[in-house]
């Protein structure tokens, strides 16, 4: 016990100190007036002791897993590269009090697919460049780009916004291409087939037409959609893949080339009963996380104990939001304000 502690819990004082020495003794027991712990304990813990119990543990069985919050601090400031913040190039963007959702069937624009563009409003009011997200559909839209262009709108991110509930904190544009229907060459679980380039190239073509922030494009997918997500995280190096940040749903994870994204934020989102997904999806984030050097920032993993294929409703809809399974990352922040805390 330190002595003043000792002085203040005496039972009798001598009455016969002089005025001096009680004065001394009176500073020194205000002065120790917590001495139970530290000031705002109440039980002798340390305040990094405190912080480190809030974090998410892992499974486990891989560390890496479930940790992805340790490499960022959402309530912190962010900046970019020179050190300014990062959202200087968002704060002068109108806000958006309801977009236009407008069909681009194929062939009356420049692109090789007809596709979804969501523009906020007051985009023709301003000349300043918009963040934008690509969305890449599922297997069953696929379609012809231009009948077969509504099929877009059941699913997905595109449902959300043609039910008037896409609301991120700063307006976004959002292009969503439709694939052609299968025809037996590449891969066809993916969007995209497995070619990153297809991708790529209708991102250039939205740089080309519309004012899109090159350092602020984002990319998301659902199922057959993820899965292109996926491979174009690591089928094209970080210096020329043109995204800040991307967030995979319910898709499989691919086992190697960790090292192509390691800049690239990623959030992957997904249900343990969809096994296949869950396991390769889990793999891929303890991979990319343990990769030497480590990622610029390490992969987030949200998990829904329990749930089914389709995640991705609740993830886009941001149902979901505090839901997910407490072994893994938290669905504690909009993926879409999660994506525009990042910037290439």
């Amino acid at each position: 016990m330190p002595p003043a502690c000792a002085l203040r819990r005496a039972s009798v004082l001598p009455l016969f100190l002089s005025p001096l020495v009680l004065l001394v003794l009176l500073v020194l027991l205000g002065a120790t007036a917590g001495c139970g712990g530290p000031a705002g304990s109440t039980d002798g813990a340390s305040q990094d002791d405190v912080d480190a119990a809030g974090l998410l543990a892992s499974d486990g069985d891989s560390s890496d897993v479930g940790d992805g919050g340790l490499a960022e601090d959402l309530s912190a400031p962010l900046t970019d590269a020179d050190g300014g913040p990062i959202g200087d190039d968002l704060t002068g963007l109108p806000a958006d009090s309801g977009g236009m959702h407008i069909a681009k069937p194929l062939g009356t624009t420049t692109a090789a697919y007809g596709y979804y563009l969501y523009v906020p409003a007051g985009y023709d009011s301003t000349t300043m460049d918009y963040p934008i997200v690509v969305f890449l559909h599922g297997k069953g839209e696929r379609g012809n780009g231009t009948t077969d262009l509504g099929k877009l709108l059941g699913l997905g991110l595109p449902k959300v916004i043609a039910a008037g509930k896409f609301h991120p904190s700063h307006p976004m544009l959002v292009a969503s291409p439709q694939f052609p229907p299968t025809d037996g060459i590449g891969n066809e679980n993916n969007w995209g087939e497995g070619d990153p380039s297809k991708l790529k190239t209708f991102i250039q073509h939205l740089q080309a037409t519309y004012r899109v922030n090159a350092a602020r494009i984002y990319l998301t997918g659902l199922s057959h959609g993820g899965n292109g997500v996926y491979d174009y995280l690591v089928g094209q190096d970080d210096a020329t893949s043109l995204i800040a940040a991307a967030a995979p749903v319910a898709a499989y994870g691919p086992g190697s080339h960790f090292d192509r994204p390691r800049h690239t934020p990623i959030w992957v989102f997904v249900g343990s009963a969809d096994v296949t997904n869950y396991n390769t999806s889990k793999s891929f984030v303890t991979g990319y996380n343990a990769q030497v050097p480590g990622p610029t920032v390490k992969a987030r993993f949200t998990v829904w104990q329990g749930a089914p294929h389709d995640v991705w409703s609740r993830t886009y809809d941001l149902s979901g939001m505090g839901t997910a399974w407490t072994m893994y990352d938290p669905y504690d922040k909009s993926v879409f304000d999660w994506m525009l805390g990042y910037r290439r």
